[in-house]
């Protein structure tokens, strides 16, 4: 399950705005804007690349993958060898290398980031700053810091870059409690494209194994 908590972290929030960021505009004001915006969104196609830096170990691992999302917590993400679907009542997570179906209650806690849940925790648990900008693969972009107000807080920073164009958040960031680093980059975002909700019950394969945590 924690693909789909940090996967749709970056993904589903990348809104895009009706006008740029002015001088005189905040962190806050650029997070009052995404999240005006985000209510006129009701489904997103996003194909996204990742890349999980793990600091002790000296390991990075790079991947490429699909989010779908609707409203009301209706997720699905296919990434490598996994996908993970939620109706926002049940989740299934399949692994193909386990050949093995996991179910279970969608639950949301502090390591799941919806879409709802990040626009309106952010004013609440996170401190944002405006730190300047810079030169991406299309464009420029405004970069935005996150800091949590917690310390136990299981994500320890986050940073956002903001499209200085069109307004997308290109790119997203985070720092988790145990030191990995997580990237997300939108590569193609698609939205209001109509999507049925039967994207979001997943259909399970033949002589897969079900193991069900309900």
């Amino acid at each position: 399950m924690r693909v789909m908590r940090q996967c749709v972290l970056a993904l589903v929030i990348a809104g895009f705005y009706t006008a740029p960021v002015r001088a005189e505009d905040s962190a806050q004001d650029v997070l009052d804007k995404v999240k005006k915006k985000y209510v006129s969104i009701h489904d997103a196609q996003i194909h996204f690349s990742q890349r999980v830096k793990f600091e002790m170990a000296k390991i990075e691992q790079q991947a490429e993958g699909t989010l779908l999302l609707k409203k009301e917590n209706k997720y699905r993400v296919e990434l490598g060898e996994q996908t993970i679907v939620t109706n926002g009542e049940t989740v299934w997570s399949y692994s193909v290398p386990n050949n093995q179906v996991l179910i279970d209650h969608f639950k949301i806690d502090d390591r799941m980031f919806s879409p709802e849940r990040i626009l309106t925790a952010a004013p609440d648990d996170f401190s944002a700053t405006l730190i300047g900008s810079e030169k991406t693969g299309k464009g420029e972009a405004v970069v935005l810091k996150l800091m949590p107000k917690d310390d136990q807080a299981f994500v320890t920073s986050m940073k956002l870059w903001v499209d200085n164009a069109t307004w997308l958040i290109r790119k997203v960031e985070f720092v988790d409690i145990n030191g990995k680093e997580t990237e997300y980059t939108v590569n193609e975002m698609k939205v209001n494209i109509g999507l049925q909700d039967s994207r979001f019950t997943y259909q399970i394969p033949e002589g897969v194994e079900v193991v069900d945590l309900r």
